[in-house]
């Protein structure tokens, strides 16, 4: 069925050039040899904006191909058309099904690969490779080459998009300011969040992972499944978290709780826990979630807490390779990854303390590969008596999408909340 499909597809487009914009199909897709070369020479025609007809592939393959080679594929697109009656509703059910015995073909490929690769080398990480072969497939057949006027039409289909959604183009991070800066977390890009101890980054990041209304993942090198339970418990019933760690349970605090859990286990969250888990084990566990569940975003607590792939990295070798592996993973699986980094303590000694982009630790490497960079900063954790007690800074320190500069938003520790700064909020809770 597979060779016949190839067949009717190409003698479909040779009889009707415009339908070459519908097929999504690679050259490499196809089986037959003869089939690759027409297809190739007539996406390229396509593709660049280029009217063509039997004549022109004819002749663009004359330029290509030994004389005897091109004559031999002008005569088969002759019988082609000529023999093969085109169907135009069957167009898109002959590319599906040149495309289910490709994807067929190369799945039974990397399968026997991996059996090959096991006993070879014994390793478990060529399961690894295995799984990224397989989620490249999913890449098989996009197109990268495009004219201006696709680029335009493009760029005017998504702002017609984003206008439907009121300004959001990726996904909602719960903070107004933080997504009119950056359109919310894009897709493929890399998100850091870097702060000292003790400033709230682990809730920030929890508070994002609750507020984004999508399937998501939380890799947690820092943190118990148990304790991000009992956060996401505070975050999302605005239950004190001191009298959840103390069980206090007195009054409606129970029912309050209760109907917290009710809420978040609705919530399409998977949690990885392990801890010491290296760069390869979590990237598995991501595309794992993609594959399964379909995740749009990943959390991940912290960079500097991810071990390498190999015993003996230093810790600037390690950095570097975690960020870089988290990004192309970003890119691969076309999702945000926002991951937490630790920020170097000689901050702490100047007499501005609010951590810029430089501060990270490994800040080059960092910086090397993150879309988005954001410090968090309380001034309180420094100054008790300051006038800004309640208030958080995130302080956007890059932004490929955006603008940088400071956003300013609530922070109510009793209940571990980042929220939008308003007069009402603030004075509800420190008037």
């Amino acid at each position: 069925m597979s060779v016949a499909a190839e067949q009717g597809v190409i003698a479909a487009i040779l009889k009707m050039p415009h339908i070459a914009k519908k097929c999504g199909l690679s050259a490499s897709e196809f089986q037959s040899q003869a089939c690759q070369d027409i297809y190739q020479s007539i996406r390229e025609k396509s593709d660049s904006g280029e009217l063509f007809d039997l004549i022109t592939i004819g002749t663009d393959l004359n330029n290509k191909l030994p004389e005897k080679d091109a004559a031999y594929l002008f005569d088969f697109m002759g019988k082609l058309m000529a023999e093969t009656a085109v169907m135009p509703g069957m167009f898109e059910t002959y590319c599906h099904e040149i495309k289910r015995s490709y994807r067929l073909t190369e799945i039974r490929t990397i399968a026997n690969t991996l059996l090959i690769d096991v006993e070879e080398s014994k390793s478990p990480e060529s399961a690894d490779k295995a799984i990224a072969a397989l989620m490249a497939l999913e890449n098989t057949g996009r197109n990268y080459s495009w004219t201006m006027e696709h680029a335009v039409k493009a760029g005017l289909r998504q702002v017609e998009e984003v206008s439907a959604r009121d300004g959001m183009v990726g996904v909602n991070t719960g903070l107004p300011e933080l997504n009119d800066a950056t359109g919310g977390f894009n897709d493929s890009d890399l998100v850091i969040i870097g702060a000292r101890p003790a400033m709230g980054k682990t809730a920030l990041l929890l508070n994002l992972a609750n507020n984004c209304n999508v399937p998501a993942g939380i890799v947690s090198a820092e943190q118990g499944h148990d304790q991000i339970g009992k956060r996401m418990l505070s975050i999302e019933g605005s239950c004190d978290a001191q009298r959840i760690r103390k069980a206090d349970l007195s009054g409606d605090f129970v029912n309050d709780l209760g109907r917290a859990a009710r809420r978040l286990i609705d919530k399409k969250i998977w949690i990885n826990d392990r801890p010491a888990i290296n760069i390869i084990q979590l990237c598995r566990q991501v595309r794992e979630w993609a594959h399964r569940y379909e995740i749009k975003i990943a959390f991940v607590d912290y960079v500097q807490k991810i071990k390498g792939s190999r015993r003996g990295m230093s810790p600037k070798e390690e950095a570097a390779e975690v960020v870089g592996m988290l990004k192309n993973l970003a890119k691969e699986l076309g999702i945000p990854i926002v991951a937490l980094a630790q920020v170097n303590r000689e901050v702490d000694k100047r007499p501005d303390p609010r951590p810029n982009m430089g501060d990270l630790s490994n800040a080059a490497e960092i910086e090397q590969e993150a879309d988005l960079v954001i410090m968090l900063y309380r001034d309180e954790a420094y100054n008790p008596d300051t006038p800004d007690k309640g208030i958080a800074e995130l302080l956007v320190e890059k932004n490929r999408h955006g603008p940088t500069g400071r956003i300013r938003c609530q922070w109510i520790g009793r209940y571990m909340q980042f929220k939008e700064l308003t007069s009402q909020n603030y004075m509800d809770h420190y008037s």
